[in-house]
């Protein structure tokens, strides 16, 4: 699984975005939460980077995660 999300502690409604209209809910969530709803669902957390916005982008662009997970692969697949 690869996963992208905003950082912070937020929630925004966004109407218009991306030159579109649009109803949308942006919630942007702590990387130590996220990391603990991934572990629940048996995920083996591969990768966990943080991303800070470079200078072309808006100041409240904020802080960008990216995680990178895999299913653990079962022992009995490979017994005989």
């Amino acid at each position: 699984m690869l996963l992208a999300f905003k950082v912070g502690d937020q929630h925004r409604y966004l109407d218009q975005a991306y030159g579109h209209e649009l109803s949308l809910d942006v919630y942007w969530m702590s990387p130590d939460h996220v990391a603990n709803l991934v572990s629940k669902t048996g995920l083996v957390m591969d990768a966990r980077m943080i991303r800070e916005p470079d200078e072309s982008e808006k100041p409240r662009q904020g802080q960008q995660a990216f995680f990178l997970a895999h299913k653990p692969r079962s022992r009995d697949r490979y017994l005989w």
